[in-house]
């Protein structure tokens, strides 16, 4: 069995000298483990990468054992809402994915091997943003790499939409045509870009960083969403001028709404930028842009919903999607992205190795 053990400031303990501020975990066979709760501290006191746009407090303490970060999730700090939310975004996706599992066959229908792509990137997607938030204070090399390992979340999710949009929101005029038949090779290889442009804008840019950074991450993920919202882009024009609207309609163009919402909050760094160090642990304008990311998914899966009740009759005369244009189309895009991952964390390690010969 575990027994907690609180060690103030000044005390002894049988097996060492303890500062304050610190959870003990003690083994009853013997040895111990020494996790967190090591005291926040300022931007002065932490590597320059680690910096946020006008946050002045709530970063943790660099160079801890990977579990202090583990249990940092219930520690107030700055990047704590950030982990929190996208968390809760991967239960709800997660949840989401039971529904349709209880009125679908994921897997046994290869009609919805779509969607079952799409969701796993979903998860996946929020899952790499949350280890990235709770590590990224760890080291400079790992908060590098982690956050490349968000970036490959953003755009392996983007391959995913693509996926759920080219198969299920077309209209009959598109149905099998080039466009269909080619957009998931293509956003397999945007995916990629997103996370080497995203990637490469973290090392290539010092801090404090340029717009011109931020800028490069919009492009990237911008162009994969264009690429993406065709179908439905389509779709509009051909019912607004025939007079014909189809309620997924609604939710897709909540689902843009919310994108562009999120990646104003995403570039603009308000509300801080008015009120630096106010908003350090809650209502920073990363934490709203998540929340945004958060509607932008559930109202893509709304859409989807409604995508799947037109098309329901029509699946018996629609092209069954391969295993490569769907499921497997994923597993390339995450290898690709893991790749770009590794290359990006050597480089890093060999520029980091080379600033510390020069100190």
């Amino acid at each position: 069995m575990l027994t907690l053990h609180w060690i103030q400031g000044g005390m002894r303990h049988r097996k060492g000298y303890l500062d304050g501020g610190l959870l003990l975990w003690k083994q009853s066979d013997s040895d111990s483990m020494l996790v967190s709760l090591v005291p926040t501290t300022s931007r002065k006191s932490v590597p320059e990468v680690f910096h946020l746009s006008h946050v002045e407090t709530g970063f943790r303490t660099p160079h801890q054992p990977w579990s202090y970060y583990v249990y940092s999730f219930f520690q107030k700090h700055n990047e704590c809402l950030n982990c929190w939310t996208h968390l809760l975004g991967m239960c709800m996706a997660l949840n989401r994915a039971t529904e349709f599992a209880q009125n679908h066959s994921l897997l046994g229908d290869p009609h919805m091997w779509p969607l079952t792509a799409g969701l796993i990137t979903m998860v996946l997607m929020y899952l790499c943003s949350t280890i990235a938030h709770c590590f990224s204070n760890r080291s400079e090399l790992v908060h590098y790499t982690a956050f490349m390992i968000d970036y490959a979340g953003i755009g392996l999710f983007g391959v995913g939409s693509v996926i759920l949009h080219h198969h299920y929101c077309h209209d009959d005029a598109w149905v099998n045509s080039w466009l269909q038949t080619n957009a998931v090779v293509v956003s397999v290889v945007m995916g990629m870009l997103v996370c080497l442009c995203c990637s490469a804008s973290s090392f290539l840019y010092e801090p404090p960083y340029p717009f011109a950074r931020t800028l490069l991450q919009i492009s990237a993920v911008v162009t994969i969403y264009l690429w993406n919202s065709v179908p439905i882009v389509l779709r509009l024009f051909q019912y607004l001028g025939a007079g014909l609207w189809h309620s997924s309609l609604d939710h897709h163009i909540q689902q843009m709404i919310w994108f562009a919402v999120a990646g104003f909050f995403f570039s603009s760094d308000i509300p801080q930028r008015f009120f630096p160090g106010k908003f350090d642990f809650l209502g920073h304008s990363h934490q709203i842009f998540h929340l945004c990311i958060i509607m932008v998914t559930e109202k893509q899966l709304d859409g989807i919903t409604h995508e799947l009740e037109r098309l329901g009759t029509k699946f018996a005369t629609m092209a069954l999607p391969t295993f490569w244009n769907s499921i497997g189309a994923v597993i390339l895009a995450i290898i690709f992205n893991g790749i770009v991952v590794v290359f990006c964390h050597i480089y890093v390690r060999d520029m980091l190795a080379k600033e510390k010969k020069k100190d």
